[in-house]
């Protein structure tokens, strides 16, 4: 954010046009890959439940979630079940091959491009930031999920991360939550932040990738923090693949790096392989592409296979202990609803036929 100015698709993808407002930007583009396009990807961490956990789902029964603009999706690794939240303030679970609206009495107001990610030392999925959907301001609170409501924690105040490009992951050494905040214009200073439980603290990231930063996740292989950003021209952005070890930022410099989407990548851990999973659905001459699936062995980046179809809104997600599950919104328009599911079988994606909800 600059200038007061909240943070827009355009600046990363087109930084030599005018600003126009975020929400007419996405939804103006929603029918070509380079707009509303969300990709978001979550892995389970724990592989079982603990005592008095439920695995049952709670809240009222219904075919499919709205997926909306860049929604915040993180499995909740104690109740096992995967964890939307919309730009309408939904709440959606998906458990049992099925998804199950939510209905807490307490949750956050509607919003764009929040951070999501599951926080092991609090057991709870954290939430954080993004965009106002009524008014595009930007959002400076820290939620959690703990399986039946939300609840504010931490300090709302002007020292906390805000912004609609933002980046989360937990930090296994730290034993801390990393967020890398983006800025505008491409090519200004990100800030890094890590959570301790009770409150924000920002770090140094001198000498580390400039904005834009897409993703990042915790790498075991390299016992770091990997980040995928960009280098921009005035027409287009490439990848930039970065570490963090906790005390400084290190340029990774690979043999092959993955087309760069700024709303349409994500990155987890695969607890089959050991790699991380990254999907991005990167701008191509030839129009639309269906999501790409790229893994990275600590080295290098491996592109593996598309998954779905062209013009595709894909979420990913873990289902159960070891797998790694895809959603993929593949509706043509605001008005129609077309959601298909997938497994990650360590070297490809399987369709799931999803259960019929229950009442």
């Amino acid at each position: 954010m600059i200038g007061g100015q909240p943070l827009s698709d355009e600046d990363w993808l087109y930084p030599d046009q005018p600003r126009r407002p975020l929400r007419t930007l996405l939804m103006g583009r929603r029918r070509f890959v380079v707009g509303m396009v969300t990709v978001a990807l979550l892995v389970g961490v724990s592989s079982t439940a603990p005592p008095g956990a439920t695995q049952s789902v709670t809240g009222a029964p219904a075919a499919l979630p709205y997926f909306g603009l860049l929604p915040a999706v993180a499995y909740d690794a104690i109740r096992r079940r995967v964890v939307l939240f919309n730009n309408r303030g939904e709440t959606w679970l998906w458990a049992k091959n099925r998804w199950t609206q939510a209905h807490p009495a307490v949750s956050p107001s509607g919003r764009i491009g929040a951070a999501a990610a599951w926080d092991p030392l609090m057991g709870a999925v954290l939430l954080v930031g993004g965009q106002s959907y009524a008014d595009e301001s930007v959002l400076k609170d820290t939620w959690t999920w703990n399986g039946s409501t939300w609840r504010e924690v931490g300090p709302r105040t002007t020292a906390s991360p805000g912004g609609f490009m933002l980046a989360m992951t937990y930090d296994t050494d730290l034993e801390a939550m990393v967020l890398v905040a983006s800025d505008i214009p491409v090519g200004s200073p990100i800030r890094l932040w890590t959570w301790d439980g009770a409150a924000w603290h920002q770090r140094n990231a001198a000498g580390g990738p400039a904005s834009p930063v897409a993703v990042v996740a915790y790498d075991p292989v390299t016992e770091t923090v990997l980040a995928v950003g960009a280098r921009c021209s005035t027409s287009y952005c490439v990848s930039d693949t970065w570490s963090w070890d906790g005390a400084g930022w290190q340029a990774s410099r690979p043999p092959h790096e993955p087309g760069f989407a700024f709303s349409s990548m994500t990155l987890v851990h695969d607890p089959i392989s050991g790699r991380l999973i990254l999907l991005t659905i990167a701008p191509t001459t030839a129009g639309p592409a269906p999501p790409e699936t790229w893994t990275w062995n600590g080295q290098d980046w491996s592109w593996q296979q598309t998954i779905g179809q062209q013009n595709a809104v894909a979420v990913a997600a873990d289902g159960l202990p070891g797998m790694v599950l895809a959603f993929e919104d593949s509706s043509q328009d605001f008005k129609t609803q077309r959601i298909d599911a997938w497994e990650w079988t360590g070297n490809s994606w399987q369709p799931i036929r999803a259960s019929s909800a229950s009442g």
